[in-house]
């Protein structure tokens, strides 16, 4: 069997392919973590940073970061109580899931339903496995 560490090692590959994926020439200041937060954002509104950071799974301090750099580049609004995208913000959330469409088509490119279904349980058994890392 494949030694564990070289799996884990592949997943952090696979993270920072999606990274790069969004970070290509042209995006100016947009990262990945904007990706993730505005895909969340897209989706619905957050009442707070803690419930925000809660739903991606990451701590308050990257959070609050993230908004507030958000804030600056003008795609969400200023959080008083709901956290909600600008237009700049939905405009930059339509780009983010064509780019995550079209990288999930080239990513899976010659993956049979049958192994993209074993790769998924795997993945969310090892999820599993680590929220035992959530509370330490």
């Amino acid at each position: 069997m494949e030694d564990e560490a070289f799996v884990i090692k592949k997943l952090m590959l696979i993270k920072k392919i999606y990274s790069k994926y969004f970070c290509e020439k042209g995006s100016n200041k947009l990262t990945s973590a904007f990706a993730v937060f505005v895909e969340a954002l897209s989706e619905r509104e957050f009442s707070s940073q803690q419930e925000l950071s809660q739903h991606l799974g990451c701590n308050k301090a990257h959070t609050s970061r993230t908004l507030l750099k958000m804030q600056l580049m003008g795609l969400i609004k200023p959080v008083c109580k709901n956290i909600t995208l600008t237009e700049k913000g939905k405009q930059y959330a339509q780009m983010v899931k064509q780019k995550q469409r079209k990288m999930k088509q080239e990513l899976l490119c010659g993956i049979s339903e049958s192994e993209l279904k074993v790769f998924k349980s795997v993945l969310d058994k090892i999820l599993n496995n680590g929220k035992v890392f959530e509370n330490s």
